[in-house]
């Protein structure tokens, strides 16, 4: 029996609610888990604000640091975890360095 086979027959003996999970994973919109595994927790898109208060920073810094984001009709939201991954990858320590770069070279306005 192919591996498609073994699938239709599955899902015609399987009970409603685990064909729906299961058409769910197959078109990408829910991850499988193993089972006895807990089930993975849904993070909230944040506004530039929310972000920039939890981390203790401007929210203009957000757009300095071409923090990346989603953009979700009109507006732009991040998740806190993409945001602090950012943080500490190479790319945003490379966008650091070149901001700090910047700095040293603009004249001093007083």
């Amino acid at each position: 029996m192919s591996g498609l086979e073994r699938l239709i027959q599955a899902a015609m003996n399987a009970p409603k609610e685990r064909r729906d999970a299961a058409l769910e994973v197959l078109a990408g919109q829910a991850v499988a888990v193993e089972p006895g595994t807990p089930p993975p927790i849904s993070e909230p898109y944040l506004t530039r604000e929310e972000v920039a208060r939890r981390l203790g920073f401007r929210p203009i810094t957000l757009w300095r640091w071409r923090i990346p984001g989603h953009q979700i009709g009109s507006q732009r939201r991040f998740r806190l975890s993409e945001v602090e991954a950012y943080l500490r990858s190479e790319e945003f320590q490379r966008r650091q360095a070149a901001l700090r770069a910047e700095r040293r070279h603009q004249p001093q306005t007083q």
